[in-house]
């Protein structure tokens, strides 16, 4: 993996608040410091699969925005992407992006990396080989002709940087191991459900809660194609691979918009995901967390800040235009985590 020591001690900018754009302000800072992004834009071979459209116009103007931001260290307005955004979203008709209203910083993130991937995805050929001898190889071809698929009309090295693969499984309710249906499915965030039991638990707890499954029955019974029944069933999702760059949320409104305030305890350094992978390599998903979306407050009215780990090893603060060094890191996890940025380690 590149090494990112020309990010020493730069992209500590402080972003103004335009009226209610904190939310914005806090996912443009964990972007800027998705230094794999950032050297696909250095590269500069994005620029030939620009489009007019206006997904190309919003990573054009994210580029000139992120120079900025590592020029000098200092205070900026982000106006021409906030309101590029804006129209963006005006076009696609997501009118909450629309306007200066607050938002969920999770449901705007997956909004911007799809219109970078948008703004830069072409169709790309994809060539599988080998012969299908065990149980994994027969999931991997079933992996591989959906990514070839997926590829064959929309590639790009955004994708590449922030998708992974999970596995959507309907198994038996009798004895949860027969195995009647698997999909392979591309996977942007995970979205952890959290424990109301306890006002403490952990990440891994989470996970395992979630890829549990859920049970379908009654209306939401399962029809099953070969029999043309309805089946009760348990739907779960187990994971091929993880991506390069791991985004999670955490469920912390519930149907009536009540915010949990539990506090959830997950690792800054070698988040194993081992345990959840089914394809090859799965000793190679560790990660090392580098931002940490934070909101105070309720569904109604809050506030969104963030720490971010720069490539000197130090955490730091991002609140609007505040930029404050972190001396004690323990502070990262706290009942204000809403989302979670992670890195895959290089594993030799």
């Amino acid at each position: 993996m590149f090494r990112f020591n020309s990010y020493s001690d730069k992209g500590l900018t402080g972003l103004s608040n335009m009226g209610n754009t904190c939310f914005a302000n806090t996912c443009i800072q964990m972007l800027s410091h998705t230094y794999e992004l950032n050297e696909v834009l250095n590269l500069g071979k994005y620029k030939q699969f620009l489009k007019n459209t206006p997904e190309s116009k919003l990573l054009t103007e994210w580029d000139t925005l992120r120079r900025l931001m590592w020029s000098q260290n200092c205070i900026i307005e982000p106006a021409r992407f906030i309101q590029t955004i804006q129209r963006v979203a005006a076009v696609k008709g997501r009118v909450l992006f629309t306007g200066f209203a607050q938002n969920d910083v999770s449901e705007f993130l997956l909004f911007v990396i799809d219109c970078f991937h948008t703004g830069i995805s072409r169709p790309v050929n994809m060539n599988i080989k080998g012969d299908s001898k065990t149980s994994t190889d027969k999931l991997a071809v079933m992996v591989y002709d959906m990514i070839k698929s997926t590829y064959s009309k929309e590639y790009s090295e955004v994708w590449n940087i922030f998708y992974g693969t999970h596995i959507s499984e309907i198994v038996s309710m009798q004895d949860h191991t027969t195995v009647l249906s698997q999909t392979p499915e591309p996977f942007f965030t995970i979205s952890l459900p959290i424990p109301s039991t306890t006002p403490q638990t952990d990440i891994y707890t989470c996970m395992n809660e979630y890829v549990k499954g859920e049970e379908l029955v009654g209306e939401n019974a399962w029809f099953n194609e070969k029999t043309k029944q309805k089946e009760h069933v348990v739907k779960r999702i187990k994971y091929w691979g993880f991506p390069t760059i791991l985004c999670i949320d955490f469920k912390r409104f519930d149907s009536t918009n009540k915010k949990k305030q539990n506090l959830v305890v997950f690792p800054l350094e070698d988040f194993n995901l081992t345990n959840y992978v089914v394809g090859y390599n799965k000793h190679s998903y560790i990660y090392d967390l580098y931002g940490v979306c934070n909101h105070s407050g309720s569904v109604l009215g809050g506030h969104y800040t963030g720490y971010v780990k720069n490539a000197n090893g130090k955490w730091y603060e991002f609140n609007d235009t505040n930029v404050t060094l972190v001396t004690n890191p323990s502070v990262v996890i706290s009942p204000r985590a809403y989302c979670l940025f992670y890195r895959k380690k290089s594993v030799v």
